[in-house]
């Protein structure tokens, strides 16, 4: 936002554009395809190996599902950051900041991001729960045991009682990420006070 109009500014653009139109199960599909099959970088499915390193087969296991879980969420909050700092850049105490002396890079980190956070935290509560919904999608691409693909096979098996935990556990998250973007609030906007 800082640098609009600007090349940074329209691959931003293109890559939020792309990010929001690919469906993530088509994008791990794509994904495995070029990095596992085409150029053999990446291990398609599974949770991790233990040769040569466990750590090191973990991780190589983990890029995959994590690109495509988080793709759609970065490229949202991306569009949202930026349309909040453009939004907030052009409000008088910037304009006041900037004339005052301050240095540019001050005005931005301190006065700008700390105003304009505050919309896009809303969104990033829904996006802490959504991954952990959305990892439906991706572990069942992946075959990557978690939550997501033991409510697959749940449902598959007809055991309602821990597709009702598994959605229990969903709302819990859902619950708690929201408890925390409330008490962050507090922190970046002053005119917030909670009280006993």
């Amino acid at each position: 936002a800082v640098k609009k109009d600007t090349g940074i500014d329209y691959l931003g653009k293109l890559f939020a554009l792309l990010g929001q139109s690919i469906p993530s199960f088509w994008l791990g599909l794509i994904l495995m395809w070029v990095f596992a099959v085409q150029l053999g970088l990446l291990p398609t499915s599974g949770r991790g190996s233990i040769f040569p390193n466990v750590a090191e087969g973990s991780f190589k296991h983990l890029i995959l599902p994590a690109i495509t879980l988080g793709w759609f969420q970065v490229a949202a909050l991306m569009r949202l950051i930026r349309s909040s700092m453009l939004e907030v850049l052009d409000t008088e105490y910037v304009k006041l900041a900037r004339i005052k002396g301050i240095p540019e890079w001050k005005v931005v980190w301190k006065h700008c991001l700390r105003n304009a956070m505050i919309a896009p935290l809303t969104y990033f509560g829904l996006i802490l729960g959504g991954l952990m919904t959305g990892s439906v999608v991706t572990e069942t691409v992946f075959t990557w045991p978690g939550v997501g693909l033991l409510a697959i096979d749940a449902l598959r098996a007809r055991d309602f009682q821990v597709v009702q935990s598994v959605v229990v556990f969903f709302a819990a998250i859902y619950i708690l990420s929201n408890l925390i973007v409330d008490i962050l609030y507090a922190y970046l906007d002053p005119r917030i006070r909670y009280t006993h």
